[in-house]
């Protein structure tokens, strides 16, 4: 098909173009515009800017990489990401959700990107031996279309007048809630762009509207990592510095519709828990992919999504009251399974490394369990 013959289609045509062959035209539901869709499909078409060689870019993020994550992306070069199988689970559910619409997932693959924010938390792990309270998750960022190409070229704009206010303070904000991304991409239109990034979420702070950077944490040098809107159950959160994100994607909804908003407001998610630790340890705790549970309980970690830290439990100055330390509400479908994990001490020997991929003595999975329904209280 020649640029005339393209020339002569309607946008709805040049999609169902696209539609017809999507793996090949992988990406088209980023291009709203009549022009650029025309671009895309005759580049699509011949072999003008191939994609760089993966084996160009892996030799460069060498240089960023500590001796897990090397381990970690050599393992990941063969296996299904753990964030892959949360998307996979969050299409299904919108497409259960929004029958009568159509749900595409694109991927977004930039290398540099991923070098950049592997590079963050190298040095962020470096410094801190951690990646913070709350670890990483996955979480949404409605847009409109006219700025899509902008955000995934050039990344967020961290300026001084965001379109959609800055009630928590300047930032980038993402959220935890699908629905309520999907709220602040084309208002009133039957199109939806959710892009859907991995985000440092680490220690937070609530936000407020004079909050142009994050503050100290007390008694420490370190500043917070993230403004929240609640700190118990937090629902956006405002990121100050690019590279502390990676986007994994975009989530298209075409003729979207409006009353499907009642149905599955928590992200998709049929089930939720909470987790009291009773022990004298931190636990840490991670979500297993249904595709790796034969592993356990000799699973690598780095397989697995890290979700939070519960702190342990104390004994008050006074030796008369012991409290007990919750996580945070965890959002979770039903069926899926979850290990709890406490750092033992460094033995003071180096030995060989075993199959969890640290060394021997240095985590101990305590609690294997699977979510059975919403509001569970999980006693570790």
């Amino acid at each position: 098909m020649n640029f005339g013959e393209l020339k002569t289609k309607s946008v709805k045509d040049l999609k169902e173009v696209c539609k017809n062959d999507r793996s090949k035209y992988r990406g088209y539901s980023y291009h709203t515009r009549k022009d650029d869709l025309i671009t895309f499909i005759i580049r699509q078409n011949t072999d003008i800017n191939p994609p760089p060689t993966p084996e160009v870019i892996s030799d460069l993020s060498t240089f960023f990489e500590t001796e897990d994550e090397l381990e970690e992306r050599y393992t990941g070069m063969y296996m299904e990401r753990p964030h892959d199988s949360e998307i996979q689970d969050l299409v299904s559910s919108l497409k259960a959700t929004y029958a009568q619409s159509d749900v595409i997932f694109d991927n977004h693959n930039d290398p540099n990107n991923d070098i950049i924010y592997k590079g963050n938390k190298g040095k962020y792990i470096s410094q801190y031996n951690s990646l913070g309270e709350n670890g990483e998750m996955i979480l949404y960022h409605g847009t409109n279309g006219e700025n899509l190409m902008g955000i995934l070229s050039d990344d967020f704009r961290l300026t001084s007048n965001p379109v959609h206010g800055s009630l928590f303070g300047r930032g980038i904000y993402f959220t935890n809630d699908i629905v309520k991304a999907l709220h602040y991409s084309e208002k009133g239109k039957t199109t939806k762009y959710v892009i859907v990034c991995v985000v440092h979420i680490g220690d937070i702070v609530k936000g407020n509207q004079n909050m142009h950077i994050h503050p100290l944490m007390p008694n420490s040098d370190k500043r917070y990592d993230t403004s929240v809107d609640n700190i118990s159950e937090p629902k956006q959160f405002i990121k100050k510095k690019n590279g502390t994100y990676n986007i994994l994607g975009i989530i298209t909804i075409e003729n979207y519709k409006l009353t499907n908003n009642h149905v599955n407001r928590q992200s998709g998610f049929n089930g939720s828990f909470s987790i009291r630790n009773t022990r004298d340890n931190e636990i840490i705790l991670y979500w297993v992919p249904d595709h790796c549970i034969h592993l356990l309980p000799y699973i690598n970690f780095s397989l697995c999504k890290r979700l939070t830290k519960v702190k342990s439990r104390w004994t008050s100055t006074h030796g008369m009251a012991t409290a007990i330390y919750s996580s945070g509400t965890q959002l979770c479908n039903i069926g899926h399974t979850f290990i709890c994990v406490i750092e033992a001490q460094r033995p003071t020997v180096k030995r060989p490394r075993n199959v969890s991929g640290t060394r021997p003595g240095h985590y101990n999975i305590v609690k294997i369990f699977k979510s059975t329904r919403k509001g569970e209280v999980i006693n570790v």
